[in-house]
């Protein structure tokens, strides 16, 4: 029952994601959480219509998000169990989903979600590690955000600003932070699983003749879910949390 419930949570946390990105992606517009915003043309339905009335587009990716955020809230569930971190965890499935959307959409990490979402989630994840007794992890959690950050500062100026732009530096703190506060093990196989996942895409799309060497690719997607992936696979014990 209580995988059902932190399943069913993870699944309306990732539809409210998916509006977030819709609405953020354009900045005048308000961000309006689980009002089924089309993505064409940014009418507000209903999550039971099927088909938008302004535009006629009919839902398509939309199920795929909700259900790869039902997934992900289950195995931070099984990391944690039900600990106060699960809240801030499940918070960071829902900012996560939306950046992982509009990076995927037009190549940004929109700074009006990802800016106040990171810092709302680290007040969250402070106030939870408090409640919890977990100060050692908190500490842990915030050097890595830092590390995280530094790291990809460095990138950046290497690349020059081309294939990783300043939208993923600015992911890379709250990144840190959620994948550090398990451990600095969780944090290296985030990292470590993000330049696999990134290579893979991009050979992938070669090889089908889709990108070039030198076509830019969004590095958003492969940084978000290696933080995933890093911290599921302590809930099935290849990272446990150390004591």
């Amino acid at each position: 029952m209580t995988l059902f419930i932190v399943g069913a949570i993870g699944f309306l946390a990732a539809l409210a994601a998916h509006d977030l990105a819709v609405d953020g992606l354009t900045d005048d517009r308000p961000l309006r959480p689980l009002s089924g915003s089309c993505p064409r043309c940014g009418h507000r339905r209903s999550w039971l219509e099927l088909r938008c009335s302004n535009c006629g587009r009919y839902i398509q990716r939309e199920p795929v998000v909700a259900l790869v955020g039902a997934g992900v809230a289950i195995g931070f569930y099984n990391a944690f169990g039900l600990d106060w971190a699960l809240l801030p965890y499940l918070g960071f499935l829902g900012l996560t989903m939306a950046l992982l959307v509009t990076d995927l959409e037009e190549f940004r990490i929109v700074d009006r979600l990802n800016l106040r979402g990171s810092l709302f989630l680290a007040v969250l994840l402070v106030l939870a590690a408090l409640v919890g007794g977990h100060s050692e992890a908190l500490i842990r959690g915030l050097l890595g955000a830092g590390a995280y950050f530094g790291g990809a500062t460095l990138l950046w100026l290497v690349a020059g600003g081309r294939g990783f732009g300043a939208g993923d530096v600015k992911l890379a703190p709250v990144l840190g932070l959620f994948t550090a506060y398990v451990s600095w093990g969780t944090l290296g196989q985030a990292v470590f699983a993000t330049a696999m996942i990134g290579g893979v895409i991009a050979v992938g799309l070669i090889v089908a003749g889709r990108a070039g060497l030198k076509t830019e690719l969004p590095y958003g997607p492969p940084m978000i879910i290696g933080a995933w992936l890093a911290i599921i696979l302590v809930g099935i014990g290849s990272a446990p949390i150390p004591a």
